[in-house]
């Protein structure tokens, strides 16, 4: 009865604090991709990314770790994050934006170092690895897209944007979303461009993470792929 108790109870520990949350979190990442072009109105979107990005911060605290104390400090962050994101539709004030933007941008680095420690750790190379390794190349564009909304905020002349968007702090986001994504995959159209100097050096950075991630994540997993299972 007892082991019959405690195989339930680890079953349900997986569910909780395991990989599943994960898959949902990289479902929730596309899911933020795509879903807004098809809504029209900017109301209607402006509250279904903030509910989708909700859920998603919700999975990444669930996935993150299973130690108490990281859990814990994720918890804390995404709530603030959360909490301040639906505040601006409430009160939508430049120090509650600044707040909200600088809170995201701290649960989003937690998340890729903590995901970041789980694929290039040592042991047998899975789908939930790989899976991971998808999420991390995502979030680190989102993490730079909401980089470049702080910036946007704080620094002027930060970026050159279409100048009918420049009191819609929203549609900025979204074009700064788009603009990280093209400079990530280094496809650079040119049809936004960093104009500080600030701006224009984390630009760099992300096209080097473009650049280098896939190739050491790939060297990283046939190396795993390789090692014989007694090294692991």
């Amino acid at each position: 009865m007892d082991a019959h108790l405690s195989d339930i109870h680890g079953k349900l520990k997986t569910v909780l604090w395991g990989e599943t949350w994960l898959d949902i979190s990289l479902y929730l990442l596309f899911l933020s991709f795509f879903l807004s072009p098809f809504i029209d109105s900017s109301t209607a979107r402006l509250l279904v990314s903030s509910l989708v990005f909700s859920m998603l911060m919700i999975a990444g605290v669930m996935s993150m770790s299973r130690r108490a104390s990281i859990r814990f400090t994720a918890g804390m962050v995404a709530v603030i994050a959360i909490t301040l994101r639906w505040m601006r539709h409430v009160v939508p004030t430049p120090t509650i934006e600044t707040a909200g933007s600088i809170a995201v941008l701290v649960f989003m680095i937690m998340l890729i170092v903590v995901t970041l420690t789980k694929v290039f750790s040592k042991g047998r190379v899975t789908a939930h690895r790989v899976k991971g390794a998808i999420a991390v190349y995502l979030l680190i564009g989102l993490t730079f897209s909401v980089l470049y909304g702080l910036l946007d905020q704080l620094l002027p002349f930060a970026f050159d944007l279409p100048a009918k968007l420049e009191d819609v702090t929203s549609l900025r986001q979204e074009l700064l979303t788009y603009f990280s994504f093209i400079t990530l995959t280094t496809l650079g159209y040119g049809d936004i461009t960093p104009t500080h100097e600030i701006t224009r050096m984390f630009a760099i950075m992300e096209g080097l993470f473009g650049q280098l991630y896939p190739a050491t994540l790939l060297a990283r997993l046939v190396s795993l792929s390789l090692m014989p299972q007694g090294d692991e």
